[in-house]
């Protein structure tokens, strides 16, 4: 008697429903480790976008032309006792700055992964005006005129595919390779103006010609500043501290217009060493390939405790209505289906892009789970629930992973209305019948 009473303890569904639970809540450790598997393949996609943009050229930002005119101060020392030579440049940036670019992209790939690049024409034309140094307070300084020069700033010089000319004036000016100080920028182009008369009014132009890779950007250093970019790639966006004023984007490219003036930055046009930072300026475009199946795929598999807990709790319903005994062993092979949709979906994506690995994953999985339901239950009708349970919720799930700003609205009432449905199955359930 004491056998078959804990027998029958073991097979109570009070019992199973704590069994089945717990074997949920150990199941969702597979479910952290296909999380893993997901940001390795990040990880390694990053890895093969860097090693391929470092073969091209890297994003680009490209900032300038700035005067530069080095000076000395003579200052008293700090004890009184003799004097002492202080050296440093003052900047000075354009009075107006227009930049015209024009991108041409090109996709390369290698093994599975793309990546996007591009060859950037830009030509910059504007004008300084006479450099005034009363406006830097600085006493008793000594500016070398002499040995002023031009600076340009280049993320990453081996992107630089011409051999520029800065034309001041209508004077050709060679260009040497570096900055000669990295107050402003770390790396660039210089070119020294000592053949150039500072003292009036400078109008410039120069071409560049660059690789670079996803984005490129320039900084508005012009007290006003004009830019102007287009090209044939039809998912562009813009970035940096300043979105453009008109865009037009199309199937066949995009233009955009961007206008900025000295009030909004939060730097004049003129200073000594290093005591503003133009970053803040930059504006330009992202070339954007949409790839973001690994970013679909992680968001996917965070509900894989709840198709696992639904599969359980109708599986548990079934089981109580028709008197069918399923051993725990047949739940984990369902979760263990369940999760293998997450790297089916993650596989696949690789290849054929994540919408048609969803579909090919879903209706895998759901074919399966309905297939070994059958000689389970033994009944069509219970084996059809099953199989549109699965339906709907890959549906669910695929609804919200499409939207971007209801995903979360859509999530919460998609969640409250299958805990609807499910109290009221349950109030269908005789749950003590069994006693």
């Amino acid at each position: 008697m004491e056998t078959k009473g804990i027998q029958q303890f073991m097979n109570s569904y009070s019992v199973k429903m704590i069994i089945v639970s717990g074997l949920a809540i150990l199941l969702l450790i597979p479910s952290f480790l296909i999380q893993e598997l997901i940001q390795e393949r990040i990880a390694l996609s990053e890895k093969v976008k860097n090693e391929l943009y470092a073969q091209w050229g890297g994003k680009q930002v490209v900032a300038g032309p700035v005067l530069n005119v080095p000076f000395a101060v003579t200052e008293a020392g700090q004890t009184n006792q003799g004097t002492s030579e202080r050296y440093g440049v003052a900047h000075f940036l354009p009075e107006s700055l227009k930049i015209n670019g024009e991108l041409f992209p090109e996709t390369r790939k290698r093994g599975i992964y793309k990546v996007v690049v591009y060859e950037g024409k830009l030509k910059l034309k504007g004008s300084f005006a006479q450099p005034d140094v009363s406006q830097l307070e600085i006493q008793n300084a000594r500016y070398n005129w002499e040995g002023a020069y031009f600076t340009m700033g280049i993320s990453d010089m081996r992107g630089i595919k011409n051999l520029p000319e800065l034309i001041v004036n209508g004077q050709k000016c060679t260009v040497d390779p570096g900055v000669a100080d990295t107050d402003l920028f770390q790396s660039g182009i210089t070119v020294k103006a000592d053949s150039i008369d500072l003292q009036q009014t400078l109008n410039f132009e120069i071409d560049l010609v660059l690789n670079g890779s996803e984005d490129l950007s320039v900084e508005a250093l012009g007290k006003t500043s004009e830019v102007t970019m287009k090209s044939g790639w039809a998912q562009p966006s813009f970035t940096g501290g300043f979105l453009p004023e008109n865009r037009n984007v199309t199937a066949s490219g995009f233009t955009a217009d961007w206008r900025v003036t000295h009030l909004n930055r939060n730097f004049p046009q003129q200073w000594v060493d290093k005591k503003y930072n133009t970053h803040e300026a930059k504006l330009g475009v992202e070339l954007l390939i949409t790839i973001d199946h690994y970013q679909k795929s992680m968001r996917s598999v965070k509900y894989a405790i709840l198709f696992i807990a639904l599969n359980f709790i109708i599986f548990i319903f079934i089981e109580i209505k028709s008197k069918t005994r399923i051993h725990p062993f047949q739940y984990s092979l369902v979760a263990f289906a369940l999760l293998m949709f997450y790297a089916l979906l993650t596989s696949i994506g690789e290849q054929i892009g994540f919408n048609w690995a969803y579909l090919i994953s879903a209706v895998a999985v759901t074919t399966l789970i309905s297939w070994y339901a059958f000689p389970i239950l033994r009944d069509k009708r219970m084996v059809g629930w099953v199989t549109l349970l699965q339906t709907g919720l890959y549906l669910f799930l695929f609804t919200i992973l499409q939207l971007q700003d209801y995903a979360l609205l859509a999530g919460s009432i998609g969640l409250f209305v299958i805990l609807v449905i499910i109290m009221r199955a349950s109030q269908q359930i005789k749950w003590y019948s069994e006693g």
